[in-house]
């Protein structure tokens, strides 16, 4: 069993055909490409690239590859395949942080170091148990190390939500609005020498603009209390 990326790069094209009931009678109805070594029994991920650069579904391939006789996919070369859409969107860059795997570029067969880890990244689902990493190490760059783990369960618990302006971005600009979602270390890295655990509460999820509000002041961070206090929402 092969892990594979099930790829589009015309997100208008995907939108019209889930639209339209996700159709099969026609094959320049059906915007998605398997890789030519697909076979029975492989596992797939729905990639959408393009403006969106998504993970959007995942399914199984029922059939090994075979030339149709009838019907709008005569002639064709074609599988039977087997597939769900997830409730939200999962970014390929948050995917790319928490596994290694490249942004999709086309339809291909997955690497077997990433294959695991891909698979539960790109359907929402947590790698480990992760709720707290150490973090903070200096590194020669001396920049301050990230948890991407962290990050990633960070990001799939708000589910789309901003914490300071309670606005939901998975629903701005058909789910585009995800990419404005940023994660805020409560407690501040450059506060200490010293690497430290960074638990998932001590982590909130905010959009750029209330990110850029809490840090107003580069000497002392805003809490959420306090933004929320001047952007009056309780």
């Amino acid at each position: 069993m092969k892990t594979l990326i099930s790829f589009t790069s015309n997100s208008r094209a995907y939108a019209k055909w889930l639209e339209s009931g996700q159709p099969h009678s026609n094959p320049d109805e059906v915007p998605l490409w398997l890789p030519e070594q697909t076979t029975k029994g492989d596992r797939y991920l729905i990639f959408v690239g393009g403006l969106d650069n998504t993970y959007v579904g995942w399914g199984t391939v029922e059939s090994n590859w075979s030339t149709s006789q009838t019907g709008g996919w005569k002639g064709v070369e074609s599988i039977r395949s087997f597939h769900r859409m997830l409730k939200e969107p999962i970014s390929g860059d948050d995917v790319f942080a928490a596994t290694g795997f490249k942004v999709p570029r086309m339809e291909k067969v997955v690497d077997e170091k990433f294959a695991k880890k891909l698979w539960r990244a790109a359907r929402g689902k947590p790698l480990t148990q992760t709720d707290r990493a150490v973090e903070g190490i200096l590194t020669e760059s001396r920049s301050r190390s990230r948890n991407a783990g962290l990050r990633l369960a960070a990001l799939q618990r708000a589910g789309g939500f901003c914490e300071g302006c309670n606005v939901n971005f998975a629903k701005k600009h058909g789910g585009l609005g995800r990419q404005c979602l940023v994660v805020h270390h409560k407690k501040q890295l450059k506060d200490t020498d010293q690497p430290v655990e960074t638990k998932l509460s001590d982590l909130a999820v905010v959009c750029a603009n209330c990110h850029m509000m809490i840090h107003t002041n580069r000497n002392k961070a805003l809490s959420l209390n306090q933004l929320k206090k001047h952007l009056n929402i309780r």
